[in-house]
């Protein structure tokens, strides 16, 4: 891992955070709210269950997978821009209708243009991709363990979603699912 490019993927990472909490100031009123703790819950059970698994097989959740090169290094850092990108593309789309709870909003709106054109939950895509990157990047059993509970957490968050989706809009909401894969375009 070089520090040039593990900075870029922290800057990336933080100016993502920053623009989700200050977008968070502009969305509107909630009127339903879904699970609070599930997606939560299997994120820890599945990190968890994880690090047993390798005290198990005494596998150390630091144990380096690869020494990433500076070709290896600006390739994740392509990765990690790119998931940033698509789901800043998202958050603008779903404006005032985001939430980052699963919840339903006054006046809510189902957004199937630009990135809901071609993953019903492009966010969640977009975190898996710079998860992703940033796993790469750091080479490390961990990270890939962190990639994984995120990828559980985000599976449950999405059913939840389109519980309360499919309830609001159940028939647009029906033709919606059948025309668009949930994360990744064309696959899943």
């Amino acid at each position: 891992m070089t520090n040039s490019t593990w900075l870029f993927i922290l800057c990336c990472w933080i100016a993502w955070v920053l623009y989700w909490a200050i977008m968070a100031f502009s969305t509107k009123r909630t009127v339903e709210r879904g699970g609070f703790l599930g997606y939560r819950l299997v994120a820890l059970i599945l990190v968890l269950g994880w690090i047993f698994a390798g005290r198990l097989l005494h596998l150390s959740s630091h144990s380096r997978l690869w020494q990433t090169t500076l070709a290896l290094g600006v390739v994740s850092d392509c990765i990690v821009l790119a998931g940033a990108a698509f789901t800043v593309w998202a958050r603008i789309t779903l404006g005032r209708n985001w939430s980052a709870e699963v919840t339903f909003k006054q006046d809510h709106e189902l957004i199937e243009s630009g990135p809901y054109a071609l993953a019903r939950h492009p966010i969640y895509t977009g975190l898996i991709v710079m998860a992703l990157g940033t796993a790469i990047n750091y080479g490390r059993v961990i990270g890939f363990v962190l990639l994984f509970a995120m990828c559980g957490a985000v599976w449950w968050k999405a059913r939840e979603e389109e519980r309360i989706m499919s309830r609001h809009f159940p028939d647009a909401y029906a033709e919606y699912k059948m025309r668009v894969r949930a994360l990744i375009p064309f696959v899943l």
